[in-house]
């Protein structure tokens, strides 16, 4: 029996599962190595396209995928991301950028994505993004991401209608969120129940026709309500 003390993995089974997509096979490896050593990740065999990486899926149904953005030549990871959507709307998706961040991440977002982690990431950073993400989006996956889409030059998406109008405390609220302050952070300062601030949070989803948090950040740079510093 083990000692109270001693770090136990969990079984197999228990495991994150994740899928690894990407044209890089050293990538692929790098990172499949990287959540294998955490422990709490089970790394399926890692695909090379946008085409593979929907059979993989569609096959083992993985916690979380992590998904290239671009995989020349063939089908993107953006048009992946929007496939793998379509086949399950929970799916989780977090994007793989390059060293700065490139094309493609206000649209995969847009697509469904739940986050962006860039290939050079840390180890400890790619564990806790891709941990994060596994359990559901979450105010703190978007510190840094409105800036990531403002830095890579991408084009955005046309918004899905008119700018809605928002009060000053949807505005405060959509802000902060923005800048990546949790749940726990924002009811604080509001004085508010954190449960408060959630239901704040789906209302103002719905309001800016935003799938989930990252798209979110989307509808707020689209509708110019938000502009990182």
């Amino acid at each position: 029996m083990p000692q109270a003390d001693q770090d136990v993995s969990p079984e197999p089974a228990a495991r994150t599962s994740v899928l690894v997509v990407d044209d890089d096979s050293w990538t692929t490896r790098a990172v499949a190595a990287t959540l294998e050593d955490a422990g709490s990740f089970r790394v399926l065999d890692p695909v090379h396209s946008g085409e593979e990486a929907i059979a993989a899926f569609a096959a083992e149904r993985p916690d979380l995928v992590l998904m290239d953005v671009n995989m020349p030549p063939g089908m993107s990871g953006v048009d992946a991301t929007a496939a793998i959507i379509d086949l399950d709307l929970d799916a989780r998706v977090v994007l793989l950028t390059t060293v700065s961040p490139g094309p493609g991440i206000a649209r995969g977002l847009e697509a469904g994505a739940l986050a962006v982690v860039n290939k050079t990431a840390g180890e400890r950073e790619l564990v806790s993004i891709v941990g994060a993400a596994s359990a559901g989006e979450s105010p703190e996956l978007l510190k840094g991401l409105a800036e990531d889409i403002v830095i890579s030059g991408d084009q955005l998406p046309d918004a899905p209608g008119a700018a809605p109008q928002l009060t000053a405390r949807e505005m405060d609220l959509l802000t902060l969120l923005c800048q990546g302050h949790g749940y726990e952070e924002i009811a604080d300062a509001q004085s508010v129940a954190m449960s408060t601030v959630k239901s704040h949070a789906r209302n103002l989803r719905l309001k800016l026709g935003a799938r989930n948090l990252a798209q979110l950040v989307v509808r707020a740079l689209q509708f110019k309500f938000f502009s990182p510093e």
